[in-house]
């Protein structure tokens, strides 16, 4: 009944509409946000209902064409769907659309900035954004002028990400004083909640890029926060300020965790669970993030049920994006000691993989298929204007017998350039066939790339142990084709497990590999085995109904911290070099294991050191020493040692940071040919 309703209404205020044959602008603009707030009420309960009214909108030319694709564009983007939304707005913005309907002009700007943002394109949506709000700033309309916080925080935004922090800082400073500016001006209950809105996501912005740059953001939202709750208390209308400012604390309790002041932080994230928006819905994620920055990880995973819930009541579907969510829970329940549920976590990634890339290329293949038929529908309303033109050209000639002759002349020609555009047409048809068919191969293998990118960074750790006497760091810096590189660590009491390896093959195939590579050595390492039993019992494992022929060279160590005995075994990787000796450093000389996973029973060697303490330890991948510069000269295994012999060591960070620059300076510019894989150990 109540979408009936809704289309009634829309229809009835159009009717109207359509009678007026000569209304002001300033009529025309409120009927144009009468249908804009329509559409969003329609959109709540039918969307199809919307998409089909505007449909018949546009066949009665009821609305200039700009005015209803504003609204259909607006209406994809509020449903998710970025690439119509894109499509639709970027048709309405023009001359046109700023003469009739400014406001919705600019508001078309924010949702395209924001949708360009949202998808990625980021020097994209700081190029529109910063059009925007230089034609905005010649305005003389001070209403116009609401628009200014919301392009300023999209440019701040975008500038941000791109790590152009001065220029952030300007940008987010200009925002604030244009959001303080317009409370002053507009007092309306929707302005200043949108306000306060805005001001706690730029606080979510620095946060996520600068935890330091963001604790004087979180002063500012509360000052904005302020000026709302005083608004409301006011207006007596119901607010979303409470929640508001609970985000902007758990926001600064982050803030302080990720600047190492835990006091503050836990004072602060208690006092926030004393709250009646303790685990409210919005504030989930950063909860999580804080349990995870302070290593509470049975916390965090009692935290992540609650999650899945939040997803399920949205029925949210995993897709591309959101698969890297099941790699971080996977995480948290290995932090938890939790394998179980770990083990169950990594087995839905591996499953879900394959039916989450064939039906983001379903969706995909049906996006491009309306938008086709869009463009076709603009080409035969081109026609058919075409066809008209041509008629009145020869009424004209019919009544005008002077030039008669001539308009025959002129037919004749126009039949024959008519032929010759319907032969042009038809190859341009199958060329672009061909490119729509070549276009679909290449979003699918990037597609399939950004899948084994995601699983594969997920499977690392990126926090090392915290304990005197042991110094441990690594990175690990994918190439533009995803291999299968790897590397863990397991520590037990005062033994510490070690492991990195590179995955033979390519894309999905070589992550799922390395992933499964990954769960069984810290399956193993944990019932406290030996490096040669565990190569050994990974081997069978990996050698099972391995079909297509997939290994993984392997290099795996156990040291006991207090006395910095070494036990080893290579299973076929590059030799570690170990620092120390007479030359300050030396390839590690050890017994030759073949890789894990090309033969069945294979029995793997190890071997022992008897200590290692005082002596840095570099473990590393080919993607080091057989990086290439743009003559396709490598870097070779003689320039890395001698680097590693040269430097001074002060952490196994500072090692590391110092060879990826060595490194980066000889690539020269060069695209990486290989994924890049470092990790150093050092036992005092």
């Amino acid at each position: 009944m109540k979408k009936a309703v809704f289309a009634t209404i829309l229809l009835t205020l159009l009717a109207a509409c359509a009678q007026q044959q000569d209304h002001g602008k300033k009529a025309a603009v409120s009927e144009f946000e009468n249908v804009s707030k329509l559409a969003v009420e329609i959109l709540s309960q039918n969307p199809d209902s919307l998409f089909g009214i505007l449909d018949s909108l546009e066949a009665q030319k009821t609305y200039p064409l700009c005015v209803t694709n504003l609204v259909r564009g607006t209406s994809y983007a509020r449903l998710s769907s970025i690439r119509f939304g894109e499509f639709y707005i970027r048709k309405a913005l023009g001359d046109e659309l700023h003469s009739l309907w400014p406001k919705g002009y600019y508001q078309g700007y924010y949702n395209l900035g924001a949708m360009l943002m949202m998808k990625g394109n980021l020097e994209e949506a700081l190029k529109i954004s910063q059009e925007a709000y230089a034609q905005l700033n010649q305005e003389t309309d001070q209403q116009l002028k609401a628009f200014e916080s919301s392009l300023l925080f999209i440019i701040g935004n975008c500038q941000l990400t791109l790590h152009q922090f001065d220029e952030a800082d300007k940008t987010m400073l200009k925002c604030y004083e244009a959001m303080n500016h317009q409370l002053n001006v507009d007092t309306t209950h929707a302005a200043v909640e949108m306000v306060g809105t805005l001001s706690v996501n730029m606080a979510a912005a620095y946060f996520n890029h600068s935890p330091e740059k963001a604790m004087p953001w979180v002063e500012r939202t509360t000052h904005i926060l302020d000026i709302l709750a005083k608004h409301n208390k006011q207006a007596k209308q119901p607010s979303a300020e409470p929640i508001l400012r609970a985000k902007a604390r758990i926001i600064k309790v982050n803030a302080y965790a990720a600047m190492g002041k835990t006091d503050e932080a836990k004072q602060l994230y208690d006092a926030h669970m004393a709250s009646p928006f303790a685990h409210h819905p919005l504030m989930l994620i950063e909860e999580l993030t804080y349990l995870e920055k302070t290593n509470q990880w049975e916390a965090a995973a009692d935290l992540l049920p609650a999650i899945y819930q939040l997803h399920e009541a949205m029925d949210m579907n995993y897709s591309m994006e959101n698969l890297s969510n099941l790699a971080e829970s996977y995480r948290v329940y290995e932090k938890a000691g939790r394998h179980a549920e770990a083990t169950k976590m990594a087995d839905e990634m591996a499953s879900i993989v394959d039916s989450v890339s064939a039906r983001k290329q379903k969706d995909d293949a049906a996006e491009l298929a309306v938008i086709y038929s869009t463009q076709e529908k603009d080409k035969q309303i081109a026609r058919q204007e075409a066809t008209m033109s041509r008629q009145r050209l020869i009424t004209y000639a019919i009544i005008s017998g002077i030039i008669i002759l001539a308009l025959a002349i002129f037919i004749f020609f126009r039949h024959r350039a008519a032929k010759r555009l319907e032969v042009a047409h038809e190859e341009l048809k199958v060329a672009y066939d061909q490119l729509e068919e070549t276009t679909a191969v290449k979003e699918r293998m990037a597609s399939e790339l950004r899948i084994a990118r995601d699983i594969q960074m997920s499977m690392v750790p990126s926090v090392f142990p915290e304990r005197e006497g042991l110094d441990m760091f690594a990175k690990m810096t994918p190439a533009k084709e995803v291999g299968g590189d790897l590397y863990g660590y397991v520590l037990l009491g005062n033994k510490l497990y070690f492991a990195i390896g590179d995955v033979s093959g390519k894309g999905v195939p070589a992550s799922l590999f390395m992933a499964q590579a990954t769960r069984l050595f810290r399956i193993l390492a944990v019932q406290g085995m030996m490096p040669d039993e565990i190569c050994t019992r990974m081997n069978a494992a990996l050698t099972e109904d391995n079909q297509q022929g997939m290994f993984v060279t392997f290099f795996l160590g156990l040291i006991d911290l207090q006395t910095g005995h070494l036990s080893f075994c290579n299973a076929g990787h590059n030799p570690p070099v170990i620092g120390g000796g007479e030359d300050k450093g030396d390839f590690l000389s050890m017994k030759s294991n073949a890789p894990i996973g090309l033969w069945k029973n294979l029995k793997f060697e190890g071997e022992e050191i008897d200590t290692i303490k005082g002596r840095p330890l570099f473990l590393y991948t080919d993607g080091l020493n057989e990086a290439e510069d743009p003559e396709q000269q490598q870097f070779g295994e003689e320039r890395m040692i001698e680097q590693l012999r040269q430097t001074q060591y002060a952490s196994a960070e500072q090692v590391i940071k110092e060879m990826g620059t060595m490194v980066e300076a000889h690539r020269n510019g060069a695209e990486p040919n290989d994924d890049l894989t470092m990790l150093c150990i050092h036992v005092s």
